[in-house]
């Protein structure tokens, strides 16, 4: 099917769907863009189209705007972006998010991990107190001192490495729109 586009130029219902899809980016109807790229990319999974469609399936859920972003989803679809085109130009780009991702979900593991440490030291400040009071044995709040130590360390590192990843995270981003335009 051909479509009249801008300037009399004929365009493929994909082509359409396409830059309908792009208009509700654009706009921030991420979701409905979502719909829009994924109707592309199973209405004709070997069209140009459909690997633009299968590019920002995965950008979609990567953007920094998005609020219904999902890394697990932006990693599922930017693997199969490189399963599908492997010999892309944009399969290096992609290399790229995807190693960025795997190590934000590892990083987003270490977070958990110590922010649960932290709120097990914050419901042991009971111990302290009563230490305080005499009610517990010295040793205990020595212990106590020594974990809330290495879990203020902990947190530190983390906020300088998200710091850092946020950093890194906007640069992509800004590569990736300059790539685009």
């Amino acid at each position: 099917m051909l479509f009249v586009g801008c300037g009399g130029k004929m365009l493929t219902y994909e082509q359409q769907l396409l830059g309908e899809a792009d208009s509700l980016f654009k706009a921030g109807n991420y979701e409905f863009a979502k719909i829009r790229f994924d109707k592309i990319r199973t209405l004709k999974p070997e069209s140009p189209a459909a690997k633009i469609a299968q590019y920002y399936l995965g950008y979609i859920n990567v953007y920094y705007d998005n609020p219904f972003a999902s890394w697990e989803a932006a990693l599922r679809e930017f693997r199969l972006y490189v399963t599908l085109y492997p010999d892309d130009a944009r399969v290096d780009e992609i290399n790229s998010w995807i190693k960025l991702l795997v190590v934000m979900q590892s990083f987003k593991k270490s977070y958990i991990g110590s922010t649960d440490s932290i709120n097990a030291l914050k419901m042991e400040k009971d111990l302290t107190e009563r230490a305080a009071k005499n009610l517990v044995p010295v040793d205990s709040v020595i212990t106590l001192y020594e974990l809330l130590r290495k879990n203020n360390h902990a947190r530190d590192s983390l906020v300088r490495k998200n710091k850092e990843l946020e950093n890194f995270i906007i640069d992509l981003e800004k590569k990736c729109q300059e790539a685009i335009q």
